[in-house]
């Protein structure tokens, strides 16, 4: 071979060298402009600021609540439907899944984790969530998860929500991933200093990187956090879990779960346990429940 077929060759190679790194950049651009398109899709699905007063509020007919016993009902069906549930976590020990589903309770939101009052703010997984996990798919509940969040600000809610998504290893939830803000009555809580704008931050946050995961995202909260703390013009179209221990629910805003009691009885728990109503639309118009949509 000729020094100069050599010298041809050599630049044939620098040149293919060149346009495979030049591909590969391209492509890299190219998956993070669709990347970045996608995000801003859920993040416009999830959050739009473009909302009328009337899509913050229900319509809910507050005299449709009505107990039967421990159990509420809503007696309006020409306009929702519904179904019970319950909430539980390590607190309340070993669940027999099987009698709280002969019980008439069809979905569960299980405590997945929580993250620690102490300035470090470890992640703890519920020691119980496995068990609870399996045995509540095994009964046949729908299951969702959630997570007790102490994050002071963005980034720690988003490293919540990874927790979440990993803990859960690609499995399936029925309902949403939740996350559960609080207000620490008994004690000092590393979310104190936290203003209720960050509170709304922080929300969006672990809700966009639940959507990212596959999964659908919610917001436990009640009326005094809506009220006082939230911008829920903000989060107006984030499914809300809703909290109040009440014979109505008590709130204007919008709402899919009310957790109504957390002195229940049911069959397979011992002690006290959270009563939960979850409500349907009957009328595809209807959006009081309020939806995001889950991808997986």
């Amino acid at each position: 071979m000729t020094r100069a077929e050599r010298k041809k060759i050599l630049r044939n190679r620098i040149l293919a060298s060149i346009v495979i790194a030049f591909t590969a950049v391209f492509v890299a651009i190219v998956a993070f402009g669709n990347r970045a398109a996608e995000d801003n899709q859920v993040s416009e699905r999830i959050f739009s600021t473009s909302y009328s007063m009337s899509d913050l509020y229900n319509d809910y007919n507050s005299a449709a609540f009505v107990k039967d016993g421990q159990k509420m009902t809503y007696t309006d069906g020409d306009h929702y439907s519904y179904r019970l549930g319950i909430d539980v976590s390590e607190h309340n020990g070993t669940v027999d899944w099987e009698a709280v589903r002969n019980a008439g309770y069809e979905f569960t939101y299980l405590r997945i984790g929580y993250r620690g009052y102490g300035s470090d703010g470890s992640l703890v997984e519920d020691v119980t969530f496995e068990t609870n996990y399996e045995g509540a798919r095994r009964a046949g509940l729908d299951v969702g998860v959630y997570f007790y969040s102490q994050a002071v600000n963005e980034e720690e809610a988003k490293e919540e929500a990874q927790f979440v998504a990993n803990t859960l290893n690609g499995r399936h939830l029925d309902l949403p991933a939740a996350i559960d803000m609080e207000t620490v009555e008994d004690g000092a809580a590393r979310t104190d200093g936290v203003s209720g704008d960050q509170f709304t931050q922080n929300i969006k946050a672990f809700s966009l990187s639940i959507a990212d995961a596959g999964y659908e995202p919610m917001l436990y909260t009640n009326l005094h956090w809506e009220s006082f703390t939230l911008d829920m013009t903000k989060l107006y179209n984030l499914p809300v879990w809703f909290s109040n221990y009440s014979e109505t629910p008590g709130t204007p805003y919008k709402f899919k779960v009310w957790q109504y009691s957390n002195t229940g009885t049911v069959d397979g728990i011992r002690g006290d346990v959270d009563l939960d109503i979850e409500m349907t639309p009957t009328d595809a118009s209807e959006s009081s429940a309020g939806s995001v949509g889950q991808d997986s």
